[in-house]
C-alpha cells in the first residue's frame, strides 16, 4: 500500500537526495529530524511554485529519519532500495524492520535500483542514483572519511566531484552522476567522536574549474529558474488536463513556450515602434516632447521584457518541448533505456511515462515523426516568406524615400518655398535631410527585427530539419514491419539528430536576447 501523498506529476519536482550514517543514536534524532525539517521548509518557502520529493535508501538510521520527518510534513517519498525488499530487510534489527516496512508504506513510489547479488554493488548504485536525480543532496554527515564503497562519504565525493567509486562492475549502472552541492548536516556517530558543531548545517559546492566562485550563485539560479517553470506551467498550462503522463507534461509546456514567444514578440515589435517614432522625431520636428517621450517609452517596454525575462522563457520552454517530445517517442518505440539528459537536457526520466505495447509503430512515435515532417515543411516557406517580406518593404521604402529627394532637390532648383515645414525649415532645401534618412530608418529597423527574429537562419534550419525527417520517414516506409532493429535505429538517430538542432537553436538563441543597443 503506497501513501496518499502522490507525486504532483503536473509540475517538476524539486528533488532532494538524502544520505546518512546508519549508527545514530536515539538522543540525536529528534535534533536531527529538526534541522532537516527547517531545510525542508527553506526550501519550501524559497521555490514556492515547485513542490518537494524527497528520495531515501530507508537505511536505517540517518535515511529513515529523514523519510517519516518528510512524509510527516506531507512531501512525497521515494525509496530507492539497493536490492529487493526480501534481501534488504535482512539488513535491519527485528525493531528496525518493523519501522521499514512501516516507512515503505507510506512511499509514494518504490524503486530498486539494482538486483546485483553483490550488496555493495548495490548500495553503490543506491548513491549513483541518489548523486544524478537529486537536486539537492542531503548528507547526514560527520565529516570524516569513510569506510567503503557505497557509503555516506564516498557518496559526498562522488556528488562533489563526479568520479564514481572505482568498484569492479559499477559500469553497469547505467548512468552518470551529476556534480552538484551538498547539504551537509553534521551528525554524530555512535561509534566516534562527536564533531564539532553537531547538528549544523553546511553547504558544500563543487568546485567546476580553476578559481571557480560562482557555483552557488549558478546552482541558485538554476533551481529558481525551476520554480518560474513551474509557475508558468501552473499558469498557462492549466488548460491541458488529462493523466499525468510524459506527453501531457510535454503539451503543458509546449503551451506556456507559445504564450511566452506572443509575448516575446509583442514586446518586441513595440520596442521597435517606439524607437522607430523617436528616431523619427530626431529628424521630422523640433518638438521635444515627442523626441523624449518615445524613447523614454521604448526603454520602458524594453525593461519590462526584460524584467520578466519573456525570450529567455520562451526559448528555455520550447526546448523542452523538444526534448519531451523526443523522449516520449523513444519510450514509445521500446527505446526505454534512450534518455534525452545524456544528449541533451537533464530530465527526470521514468517518473511520468507508462507506455504499453512500445514498439517503432507506436502511434506517438508515427504522430511525432509525421507531425515535425508537416511543421519544417510549413515553417521554412513561411519564414522564408517573411524574410522576403521584410526585404521588399525595406527595398520599397528605399525607392520612395530616393524618389522624394530627388523631386525635393528639382523643385528646390525653383526656388520655391513650402510654408507648411516648422518654423525654421521652410526653405525647401531643409527638407532635402528628411525623406532619404527616414527612409534609411525605416529600412535599418526593419533589417534588424528581420535579424532579431532569425527570418533567414530559421528558414534555412527548417529546410534542413524536413530533410532530415522526410528522410527517416521514408527509411521507415520502406522498413514497415519487416525489422524492428533497423525502425529502432532510425527513430534513435532521429531523435538524436533533433536534440543536436533544438540544442544548437537554443544556445544562438540564448546569445541573443532583446537589446536596446541593437534595436
Amino acid at each position: 500500500m503506497l501513501s496518499s501523498t502522490a507525486i504532483a506529476l503536473d509540475r517538476v519536482p524539486l528533488m532532494v537526495g538524502v544520505t546518512g550514517h546508519r549508527d545514530v543514536t536515539a538522543s540525536d534524532e529528534p535534533p536531527l529530524r529538526s534541522r532537516f525539517s527547517a531545510l525542508l521548509g527553506e526550501i519550501a518557502q524559497t521555490h514556492p511554485h515547485t513542490p518537494l520529493v524527497v528520495i531515501s535508501g530507508l537505511a536505517a538510521g540517518a535515511d529513515m529519519l529523514a523519510a517519516e520527518e518528510a512524509a510527516a510534513r506531507g512531501i512525497p517519498v521515494i525509496a530507492a532500495l539497493p536490492m529487493p525488499v526480501e534481501r534488504y530487510e535482512d539488513d535491519f534489527s527485528p525493531d528496525q524492520r518493523v519501522r521499514f516496512h512501516a516507512m515503505l508504506a507510506r512511499c509514494a513510489r518504490v524503486t530498486v535500483v539494482s538486483d546485483v547479488a553483490d550488496r555493495t554493488r548495490g548500495y553503490v548504485a543506491t548513491g549513483l542514483f541518489l548523486v544524478h536525480y537529486a537536486h539537492i543532496l542531503v548528507a547526514f554527515w560527520d565529516g570524516m572519511e569513510g569506510q567503503g564503497a557505497g557509503g555516506t562519504a564516498d557518496v559526498v565525493r562522488t556528488r562533489m566531484t563526479g568520479e564514481t567509486t572505482h568498484l569492479e562492475g559499477v559500469g553497469d549502472i547505467p548512468y552518470l552522476p551529476d556534480v552538484g552541492p551538498v547539504y551537509q548536516i553534521v551528525t554524530p556517530r555512535a561509534d566516534r567522536a562527536r564533531p564539532a558543531e553537531p547538528y549544523s548545517l553546511k553547504k558544500h559546492y563543487p568546485v567546476r574549474f580553476g578559481g571557480d566562485d560562482s557555483s552557488e550563485e549558478d546552482f541558485d539560479s538554476a533551481l529558481k529558474h525551476l520554480d518560474q517553470y513551474d509557475a508558468d506551467l501552473a499558469q498557462y498550462g492549466r488548460e491541458i488536463t488529462g493523466e499525468p503522463t510524459l506527453g501531457t507534461l510535454r503539451e503543458r509546456t509546449d503551451r506556456a513556450a507559445n504564450v511566452l514567444q506572443k509575448q516575446t514578440n509583442f514586446f518586441l515589435g513595440l520596442l521597435f515602434v517606439f524607437l522607430f517614432v523617436g528616431a523619427a522625431a530626431q529628424i521630422t520636428t523640433h518638438l521635444l516632447t515627442y523626441k523624449v517621450g518615445s524613447i523614454v517609452i521604448a526603454l520602458i517596454v524594453y525593461f519590462i521584457a526584460r524584467r520578466y525575462d519573456y525570450e529567455n522563457r520562451y526559448q528555455d520552454y520550447r526546448a523542452l518541448t523538444e526534448g519531451l517530445r523526443v523522449q516520449e517517442a523513444w519510450y514509445c518505440a521500446g527505446l526505454t533505456t534512450k534518455l534525452v539528459d545524456v544528449c541533451y537536457l537533464r530530465m527526470q526520466q521514468s517518473e511520468f511515462a507508462n507506455y504499453a505495447e512500445a514498439c517503432p509503430t507506436h502511434a506517438t512515435c508515427l504522430e511525432w515523426i509525421d507531425g515535425q515532417w508537416s511543421y519544417y515543411k510549413n515553417k521554412r516557406v513561411d519564414q522564408a516568406r517573411r524574410q522576403q517580406l521584410v526585404s521588399t518593404i525595406s527595398n520599397a521604402v528605399l525607392a520612395v524615400g530616393a524618389a522624394l529627394f530627388v523631386i525635393a532637390g528639382g523643385v528646390s532648383l525653383g526656388d520655391a518655398r513650402w510654408h507648411f515645414l516648422p518654423p525654421g525649415r521652410s526653405d525647401l532645401s531643409a527638407f532635402l535631410t528628411i525623406p532619404l534618412p527616414l527612409a534609411a530608418l525605416v529600412g535599418t529597423l526593419l533589417w534588424q527585427y528581420s535579424e532579431k527574429r532569425s527570418y533567414a537562419p530559421n528558414a534555412r534550419r527548417y529546410q534542413r530539419m524536413f530533410v532530415v525527417f522526410d528522410r527517416a520517414r521514408t527509411k521507415l516506409q520502406a522498413i514497415g514491419d519487416l525489422d524492428t532493429d533497423a525502425a529502432l535505429a532510425v527513430i534513435d538517430d532521429l531523435g538524436e539528430e533533433a536534440l543536436i538542432e533544438h540544442g544548437d537553436w537554443l544556445l544562438s538563441r540564448r546569445d541573443r536576447p532583446i537589446s536596446l543597443a541593437h534595436a
